[in-house]
């Protein structure tokens, strides 16, 4: 009977066995499994490929992207390619189905066409490829990232995808089959060796008694060797016997669930604030990669205006006060009226940027930054702003000027979180921004004003002054009127960490040279004037007009310090004969 039960016992330990390891071996599920698109009947500009499709804590999804013929795959911020989509039509990809191995997706209808998105200053990455794409999808950087897909935002976008991603799929039976089949194997060999002990017989029972405590002392028994034998040939077999499971449920013990409860309980206590209220995270509107490839275009492409002096190609990278001086300049030097080119860009060093954040930075969105060609100390830097008026739009230059002698940028690193847009009536400041820059106007043309002490001594403020003093002498038997305004539009403000706020804006000056009764002709002073008025002298009224951009750092309510301007020029945009008053 012995024999016959340690047979069966094999038998079975080996069939448990085979089965068990097939599951783990032959019979296992892939190690990868793909999930298709759905097939829709009308096509699209546009595919948008939500992180959805990625499942957390896992390794990264891989994409087979098809389409007829080139297209490009651009990743943003998933916000950001929604305010890029709009209205448009569009497919898009919600996620996967890894129970039935298939992609859940819909088509929204709207419009059927959109510009191409490709290489867009919003987009973290552009790439391209002609019919085939594999992608491997990886997030750049905290927060959620969605994937565009256009062929040229008139032809249908790609929407043959795939997706390959680790099989959970699982044989449960397959561990419990393998150490049932090595036990039973174990037994059945064992029960076919093992002798049967007799008892021993009273007469030799002392005896016995006592070599049965000697063999004890000296050796194992014979069921101590089963038990070696049955942890060898678990070991044999691959197999380790597994610890007590962990589990994310709580204990069936009534202490152990006492203890989880105060556990959580003083969790709750000791954080009453995160179940009330999470600050929502908030992500600056450019990496310092996407910054450094805008400020390297902005310059390529301006510099290429420069060259030639041709405006069209402003039209890319330019935009506000920044496109209309420049093209002034432009006509002037065109007229072969001798002055000095336009101050050319070089932003190869951040030194500085107010980037701001997502959750405040609405369209039109405002960047400030400080740029030089070197990080020598020595190098004069260069202050720019520059704005994005929609998301399907790049930023342009609206501001660029040398900072000013002794003037101070505050230090702020790309992605500083507490950096966000505000507006021309922005309270916690000082001086709210529009306040400030009509009292700068007033302070330039009255050097008596009454609000010159808001504002920290300025070169630029004193060379202004000393100019408008030489003129008026100059002018001899003409007065000479000076009046300011500033240009609503082209106020821009972006806050600073400590609580100030960069401001940039335009000034517009008018110097009317009037002439006193039974005075001579008004002369020109220089060739530039001579070459604008027409003439080298007026019989009338003059009237010269520029532009004063400036940047301004004002600080937060309750500082002491004062308003400091950055950065600033002088830009001389007419000279025209007016009528008398």
């Amino acid at each position: 009977m012995r024999k016959v039960i340690s047979v069966i016992a094999i038998l079975l330990g080996a069939i448990a066995l085979v089965v068990g390891i097939g599951q783990k071996t032959f019979w296992a599920p892939p190690e990868t499994v793909t999930a298709s698109m759905p097939e829709f009947k009308e096509e699209s500009p546009l595919t948008v490929i939500q992180p959805s499709v990625q499942n957390p804590g896992s390794e990264p999804v891989e994409l087979v992207i098809t389409g007829k013929g080139e297209f490009t795959a651009s990743l943003a911020r998933s916000y950001d390619v929604e305010a890029w989509v709009g209205d448009a039509a569009h497919v898009e990809l919600t996620g996967v189905d890894r129970e039935n191995h298939q992609l859940i997706a819909e088509r929204l209808d709207g419009e059927k066409k959109t510009p191409n998105p490709a290489g867009d200053d919003l987009f973290f990455d552009s790439q391209k490829a002609d019919g085939t794409m594999t992608y491997r999808w990886t997030a750049p950087d905290d927060g959620d990232w969605s994937l565009l897909l256009a062929a040229d935002g008139t032809k249908a976008a790609p929407s043959e995808i795939s997706v390959t991603y680790a099989n959970d799929d699982a044989m449960p039976w397959a561990l419990p089959l393998i150490i049932i089949g090595a036990l039973l194997l174990v037994l059945g060999v064992a029960l076919l060796v093992m002798r049967v002990i007799k008892p021993a017989k009273s007469a030799n029972s002392g005896r016995r008694a006592e070599t049965a405590v000697a063999n004890t002392k000296n050796g194992p028994t014979k069921q101590n060797s089963l038990a070696v034998a049955a942890v060898l040939a678990l070991a044999v077999s691959g197999i380790s016997v597994p610890m007590a499971p962990t589990s994310d449920k709580p204990s069936d013990s009534p202490k152990a669930s006492e203890s989880a409860s105060a556990s959580e309980s003083a969790s709750a206590s000791a954080k009453p604030s995160e179940s009330t209220a999470e600050e929502k995270p908030s992500y600056p509107v450019l990496t310092e990669e996407q910054l450094q490839r805008v400020l390297s275009d902005v310059e390529k492409q301006i510099g290429k205006a420069d060259e030639k002096n041709t405006k069209k190609d402003l039209d890319s990278r330019a935009s506000g006060a920044f496109k209309d001086l420049r093209t002034k300049r432009y006509d002037i030097l065109n007229d072969k009226i001798k002055i000095a080119k336009p101050l050319a860009l070089k932003t190869s060093v951040i030194r500085s940027a107010a980037v701001p954040n997502s959750s405040e930075a609405k369209f039109p969105r405002v960047i400030t930054v400080v740029t030089a060609k070197d990080s020598d100390p020595a190098t004069l830097p260069i202050a720019l702003t520059l704005q994005q008026n929609s998301a399907r739009d790049n930023y342009k230059l609206t501001f660029a000027a040398q900072m000013l002698p002794n003037s101070t940028f505050p230090g702020i690193a790309v992605g500083d979180p507490s950096v966000t847009q505000l507006d021309a009536n922005a309270e916690g400041l000082k001086v709210k921004p529009k306040d400030a820059l009509t009292q700068l106007a007033d302070v330039l043309t009255n050097e008596k004003s009454k609000h010159k002490d808001n504002f920290a001594e300025s070169e630029f403020i004193k060379a202004i002054h000393s100019g408008q003093k030489t003129e008026q002498k100059d002018a001899k038997e003409a007065k000479v009127k000076y009046s300011r305004t500033v240009t609503d539009k082209d106020t821009q403000v972006v806050s600073t960490p400590d609580g100030g706020a960069i401001v940039t804006g335009r000034l517009n000056q008018k110097a009317v040279f009037e002439r006193t009764e039974d005075a001579d002709p008004l002369e020109s002073a220089d060739e530039l004037t001579k070459k604008l008025l027409g003439s080298s002298t007026s019989n009338g009224n003059v009237e010269i007009t520029y532009a004063e951009p400036v940047m301004m750092y004002i600080p937060a309510s309750g500082n002491d310090d004062k308003i400091q301007l950055v950065a600033s020029e002088v830009s001389l945009l007419s000279v025209k004969q007016v009528e008398e008053n």
